[in-house]
């Protein structure tokens, strides 16, 4: 039903401790902020990798602890 994977991401962070909206992101986006939008300083930026739980039917991210799949019903 479902299988795990590992997916590289990158982490943009604010220097000075600011939490970002959509801080990890998966490495393909195109569209990315890089300045924070709460004090306009140029966020850092730091590959990382972890394991993804993907639905075998639609290759969706979710949640290990669901017992189906809530984009294809699986």
């Amino acid at each position: 039903m479902f299988r795990v994977e590992t997916i590289d991401i990158i982490d943009r962070s604010c220097p000075n401790g600011h939490a970002i909206a959509n801080g990890r992101m998966p490495q393909d986006w195109k569209i990315a902020p890089e300045f924070c939008h709460l004090c306009g300083a140029p966020l850092s930026l730091r590959a990382e990798s972890y394991d993804a739980a993907l639905c075998d039917n639609c290759n969706n991210l979710v949640d290990p602890s669901w017992n189906y799949c809530p984009y294809c019903g699986v």
